[in-house]
C-alpha cells in the first residue's frame, strides 16, 4: 500500500511538472510586428543654420514584451533612403557619403532589450542594445517611457542622444552639432486587436 501511495505521488508530481512546462512563464509575452503604421523612428539634430528633424518612413522589425516579467526585446531596421527632412537639399546632404552614406549603407539597425534600473528610489526602464549605422555597430542605450491608458499599455516611447562621429558621420566642418537625438515611438494595438 505504501509503495502504491509513493508511486501515485510520484506520478502526480510528474504530471504537475509536465503541466507547468506546457504553460511556461513566457506565456504572457506579447509579440508585435513593427511597421510604419505603428512605429515612428525620428532623428533631431542641429546645424549652424537650422534645426534638423527627420523621420524614417520605412521601418520594419519586431517587439516582444512581458509586463509582468518587465522584459522586452526590440529589433528594428530603418531604410535610410526613406528619411524625410525639411528640404530636398538637406535630404541629399544627410544621405550623402559624408553623412549617412545611403548608397553604401542603405539600412540602419537597432537591437536591444529592456533593463529595469532604480534611480533615487524610482524604477526606470532602459533599452540597452546596439545601433548599426554606416556599417559600424556601437552600444546605444535608450531611456524608455511606457504610457498607459487605464491599466492598458498603449505606447512605448524611447529616446537617446548619441555622438554621430562615433559612427563616422561628418560634422561638415563643425557646422552640424555632433550630438543627435533619436526617438522611437511604438503604438500598441488595442487589446481586441493584439497580435501574438
Amino acid at each position: 500500500m505504501r509503495l502504491t501511495a509513493i508511486l501515485a505521488s510520484a506520478f502526480l508530481l510528474s504530471a504537475s511538472a509536465m503541466t507547468l512546462d506546457a504553460h511556461p512563464a513566457t506565456a504572457a509575452t506579447q509579440h508585435l510586428k513593427l511597421t510604419p503604421t505603428n512605429t515612428q523612428a525620428l532623428l533631431h539634430a542641429r546645424s549652424a543654420l537650422t534645426d534638423i528633424d527627420g523621420a524614417f518612413e520605412t521601418v520594419s522589425g519586431t517587439l516582444a514584451y512581458d509586463l509582468e516579467a518587465q522584459t522586452c526585446q526590440v529589433d528594428l531596421t530603418m531604410d535610410v533612403n526613406s528619411l524625410k527632412v525639411g528640404s530636398a537639399v538637406l535630404r541629399s546632404v544627410m544621405l550623402s557619403g559624408l553623412m549617412m552614406d545611403s548608397d553604401t549603407h542603405p539600412t540602419m539597425h537597432y537591437a536591444g532589450h529592456c533593463v529595469p534600473k532604480i534611480v533615487k528610489g524610482k524604477l526606470y526602464t532602459q533599452l540597452v542594445g546596439n545601433l548599426t549605422m554606416r556599417g559600424q555597430t556601437h552600444p546605444l542605450t535608450f531611456a524608455v517611457q511606457m504610457r498607459f491608458t487605464g491599466n492598458t499599455l498603449t505606447t512605448i516611447a524611447s529616446s537617446a542622444t548619441f555622438d554621430q562621429r562615433q559612427w563616422g558621420l561628418s560634422t561638415l566642418l563643425h557646422s552640424v552639432d555632433p550630438m543627435v537625438k533619436t526617438e522611437t515611438i511604438i503604438t500598441l494595438p488595442s487589446s481586441s486587436a493584439k497580435q501574438g
